[in-house]
């Protein structure tokens, strides 16, 4: 089995929250086939689900495979502990951002076809993060996106660059207006970009259109090792040039007051949308194709939520054998 294939058994077949995608300059909006759960326990059900899916967002794709091969995945909550205690930073407070991060990863691998990750290693400049490091090696990360990833489906290739914000509404869209704004900045962009394909040099197990993207940003980190501007100029060339869209994914956890019946849920998340996006309109300062996705998925008690994967994130029980 491929480590999406692997990811829909173990993750994708469990996640069962409507997410709505929204496409703020089209006025298009798609509901996926879920619903919401209303049961007492779907905080802490959700966030186990969540703490499973480490195992896909820390490792590599053949890590993934070769592990489930060798029956690692028999229990996935013990391989997921694995996971996290090995490869992610232990922030753990009440509002860091890996519960995010996740969903996001997690939403737009099980809804979306043929996407590559961008494993740990782009996320984090050390790839094991340890919590007794000193805190100025604790957890190195690439600051500025929420999630990378890559696709490419009938010719057209996407580079993902996803964005979280989670709170009220009011915070979650003025921030994540924010975040796409800066997401497109010809620097902002370009330098991410750069520490991702360095990283990624070093990863044997890409498919030939990722390798082939890789290898030609780093001929230009080899060709202008000092010179930042001539860098990332070249580099925003490359993507314009090469017709690479850039895909801004962005994740919006909230509280939602109507959430008892779909309905209502759909009903207010659009009007939300649309109002918060009324006459917005994104500053494309480089050129580059760029595609903005909302992927909204409002949740009945935030606070709950947090905790719950707080509290299974720190727990030290036993996983089992």
């Amino acid at each position: 089995m491929t480590a999406i294939e692997i990811f829909q058994e173990c993750i994708g077949k469990r996640l069962p929250p409507l997410v709505m995608k929204y496409e703020p300059y089209k006025g298009k909006y798609e509901t996926f086939p879920y619903i919401h759960t209303n049961t007492d326990d779907f905080e802490a059900a959700f966030s186990a689900l969540l703490f499973d899916a480490i195992i896909f967002y820390a490792y590599e794709k053949n890590e993934i495979e070769y592990a489930y091969e060798r029956g690692k995945f028999a229990n996935l909550h013990k391989a997921a502990r694995a996971a996290y205690e090995n490869r992610v930073p232990k922030t753990e407070k009440l509002n860091d951002g890996l519960m995010g991060e996740l969903a996001l990863d997690s939403f737009i691998k099980c809804f979306f076809e043929n996407i590559e990750l961008l494993y740990s290693r782009v996320k984090y400049y050390e790839k094991y993060p340890r919590k007794d490091a000193e805190p100025n090696r604790k957890g190195h990360e690439i600051k500025g996106y929420d999630g990378l990833l890559f696709s490419s489906e009938k010719g057209k290739k996407h580079m993902w660059v996803g964005q979280v914000k989670t709170g009220t509404w009011d915070y979650c869209f003025k921030g994540i207006k924010e975040d796409i704004d800066k997401s497109i900045l010809k620097h902002y962009f370009a330098s991410a970009m750069a520490i991702m394909s360095d990283i990624m040099m070093a990863t044997s197990d890409l498919s030939n259109n990722l390798k082939s993207i890789i290898d030609d940003l780093n001929d230009i980190l080899f060709d202008y090792p000092t010179e930042t501007e001539a860098r990332h100029s070249k580099i925003i060339e490359y993507f314009k040039k090469n017709g690479i869209v850039i895909r801004v994914p962005c994740m919006i956890i909230a509280e939602e007051e109507e959430y008892t019946y779909t309905e209502k849920i759909l009903a207010s998340v659009k009007c939300r949308c649309e109002k918060a996006f009324e006459g917005y309109c994104e500053n494309n300062n480089c050129g580059l194709n760029i595609e903005i996705m909302l992927m909204v998925f409002p949740v009945r008690d935030l606070k709950k939520l947090r905790q719950a994967f707080l509290d299974e994130r720190i727990s030290k029980k036993s996983e089992g054998t």
